[in-house]
């Protein structure tokens, strides 16, 4: 019987030999170099271990449990500290990725495993990454346009009476097109979204597309998103988190057999959802990954365990706590959106429909809030008293030593 180490190298072999199509057979050094890599690894298996079917074979698969384990552990070492990266003489902090501990706050599941579950969400929040420059690769598109599509969508979702899932699956689907992509035509901007049915969709456009181009603007995202199209997103996370803060109460009656559930109020949900739909249509969010910004506006404006609720850490949520500060303002001052009725939509899901809660000039006035205490800031920097550069202290002149009289010493 053919050893597994003498098939694998036969295959690898087959591989080196194979021409690629679209390169004109021609195999590049890497690969080369990394076929000759796993031949060397393979033939420096012990003999005992490369019989086909031997246990020893089997021995190598992980189980799920060493996955998880896994998992925990490599998001833990990677994201002990905030990631750096230099360029030039700036440094650049990612909060994006957020730091995974041990801590797991789902209650015990009747119908899954609760660390498992919660080990696939963070993956997913690190999976689905947006680039918080991703306007640098577009010479005709500024963030107010991404402002001003956003809060067109909204409209239209409360029109439709769509779920604030779909809005916000359509927020992720462009941010991370438009961080893939180079150089998209303004004019094509309003193609990035999915309509609930084409006709009436390129009626709300105003003429400005047809059905025929929002289907093949679709397919085009759908591949330049490889259908990768699940992420946890912020709708998602404020439910979960929602959910949990109900379960940490003393007064909870929520079980494991009904933790799918929702056991919190509506008006809590609409709450934190405004402040959320407003920090959004900001360019400064794409910083944050979709559980911070969640569980940054919980803390704003409801009175949780923050960490015990999110499994975040306070130095995890400071730097976006900071930051939605003004966003949170505008809201707490301008007051709480109000829970609408909808015909057709029981009273139970009427939270869940999108509503057009936020406008543009709440986002103008959180920014210009925001600008004012980054002046704020730099003028009490400036104002900071400078200290000079310690040396050895500056001998007076001649002229103006004291004049001494002479020690006489008594033996």
């Amino acid at each position: 019987m053919a050893t597994e180490s003498d098939s694998a190298a036969k295959e690898l072999q087959d591989l080196s030999l194979e021409k690629d199509s679209s390169s004109a057979g021609a195999v590049s050094k890497r690969t080369r170099a990394g076929l000759q890599d796993k031949k060397t690894q393979m033939s420096q298996l012990p003999a005992l271990c490369n019989t086909e079917g031997s246990i020893s074979g089997f021995s190598r698969i992980e189980t799920r449990s060493q996955r998880q384990s896994k998992v925990l552990k490599e998001h833990t070492a990677s994201n002990a500290a905030p990631e750096r990266t230099r360029s030039a003489n700036f440094t650049f902090t990612n909060y994006f990725i957020p730091v995974v501990k041990n801590f797991m706050p789902l209650p015990e599941l009747d119908w899954a495993d609760p660390k498992e579950v919660w080990s696939n969400m963070l993956q997913k929040d690190r999976k689905y990454c947006r680039d918080p420059l991703y306007f640098r690769k577009h010479s005709f598109l500024q963030p107010r346009m991404r402002t001003i599509l956003l809060d067109w969508l909204t409209e239209v979702c409360e029109v439709y009476k769509l779920h604030r899932e779909t809005y916000y699956l359509a927020l992720d689907f462009v941010d991370r097109y438009l961080s893939i992509k180079h150089d998209i035509a303004k004019q094509r901007l309003q193609l990035e979204i999915y309509p609930p049915k084409i006709s009436e969709f390129a009626y709300v456009t105003d003429g400005a597309c047809t059905e025929s181009e929002i289907l093949d603007q679709e397919l085009l995202m759908l591949k330049t998103l490889d259908w990768k199209l699940t992420p946890i997103t912020i709708n998602s996370w404020l439910n979960i988190y929602l959910q949990l803060s109900c379960v940490a109460s003393e007064k909870s009656t929520c079980r494991k057999e009904t933790f799918h559930l929702p056991n919190y109020p509506q008006q809590e949900f609409v709450k934190v959802a405004q402040l959320l739909d407003l920090c959004v249509l900001d360019t400064g969010s794409l910083q944050f990954s979709y559980s911070i910004l969640t569980a940054s506006a919980l803390n704003h404006m409801l009175p949780v365990k923050i960490e015990q609720v999110t499994g975040h850490s306070w130095e995890e949520l400071y730097p976006c706590i900071q930051w939605m500060k003004c966003f949170s303002d505008v809201i707490l001052e301008k007051g709480s959106a109000t829970l609408k009725n909808f015909e057709s939509v029981p009273r139970e899901d009427t939270h869940n429909i999108q509503t057009h809660a936020v406008e543009i000039g709440l986002l103008e006035k959180a920014q210009s809030l925001q600008n004012s205490h980054r002046s704020a800031s730099t003028e009490n920097r400036s104002m900071s008293p400078v200290v000079g550069t310690l040396g050895p202290p500056t001998p007076p002149s001649s002229t103006k030593k004291p004049i001494t009289s002479p020690v006489i010493v008594i033996e």
